[in-house]
């Protein structure tokens, strides 16, 4: 299953193993929410859509599972195929292209939607990249000298990753030395919390990122901002890149899209992505 996480109303196609999941306080737009079940959707304006995670880990076993957002899709080859010709290169304010990956391609949600409708099998495609790997991830994005941890300090409040790593240090001094190591040399990322795997798989990854994640917010407060105040959404992405690191797992990476401009949202580590790669 391939759950598209959103916060508003969606107009996502009637395909199987697709389906739509609400996230959020909001007015209910689809029968599948984060709030049933065993759930955090309280805690949706700091987790993002890490709520959807754990209301899928408790609640919905399948043999796969995955996540896509109201606004980024993966692309299978024949979805790439399919929306040739519409998928644009992302611009920033001022009319400037991005050349890298840090938002895969641009395309509209009207022409992205129809082109999933007319896919033969959009998620068995989806199974066919992944393959014999273990996890299915968008193109990685460059990082800055100084890794996860100098580019966590360019976009956000730097006190909450630092609690974190001293929370590991309490627990599990050698994971702690592992993850700061890892943190500040590493060389790319994967962003957005963009995935697909098997179920064993996304299990243990839950057991890992809920544990931290629960253990910090019990001891973080969250910052006023209210971009910044999806903190334990942002360290999520983190948490997966290092988890992957240090679980040796194979990563296959696959084409993205987002049917937004990163002009026209607030993500700042998609253009600080950008400028590292100039």
């Amino acid at each position: 299953m391939l759950y598209c996480v959103s916060h508003k109303p969606l107009s996502l196609p009637n395909v199987p193993d697709l389906q739509l999941m609400q996230v959020g306080n909001g007015e209910s737009f689809t029968d599948v929410r984060d709030n049933v079940g065993e759930n955090i959707a309280t805690r949706n304006a700091g987790y993002s859509e890490n709520t959807a995670f754990y209301q899928v880990w408790n609640n919905r076993p399948s043999d796969y599972v995955g996540f896509c957002h109201y606004r980024r899709l993966s692309l299978t080859t024949e979805l790439h195929q399919l929306l040739e010709g519409d998928l644009q290169t992302p611009t920033l304010p001022g009319g400037e292209q991005m050349q890298n990956y840090a938002s895969g391609s641009r395309v509209g949600p009207e022409a992205l939607f129809e082109a999933i409708a007319h896919c033969e099998g959009y998620i068995e495609g989806l199974r066919a990249a992944l393959g014999e790997s273990d996890v299915l991830l968008p193109k990685a994005n460059p990082l800055p000298a100084g890794g996860f941890m100098a580019q966590y300090a360019q976009s956000h409040p730097l006190w909450p990753f630092m609690n974190l790593l001293s929370l590991m240090s309490k627990q599990d001094n050698r994971l702690a030395a592992d993850a700061i190591d890892f943190f500040t040399r590493q060389r790319q990322a994967y962003w957005n919390n963009l995935f697909y795997m098997r179920w064993p798989l996304f299990e243990r990854y839950c057991e890992f990122l809920f544990r931290w994640l629960f253990e910090l917010e019990a001891k973080t407060a969250q910052p006023q901002h209210p971009y910044q105040q999806r903190v334990f959404a942002f360290l999520s992405e983190r948490l997966l890149n290092f988890w992957l690191y240090r679980e040796g797992l194979s990563v296959v990476e696959a084409d993205w899209c987002m049917t937004e401009d990163v002009g026209l949202t607030t993500e700042a580590h998609q253009q600080v992505a950008h400028r590292i790669a100039q």
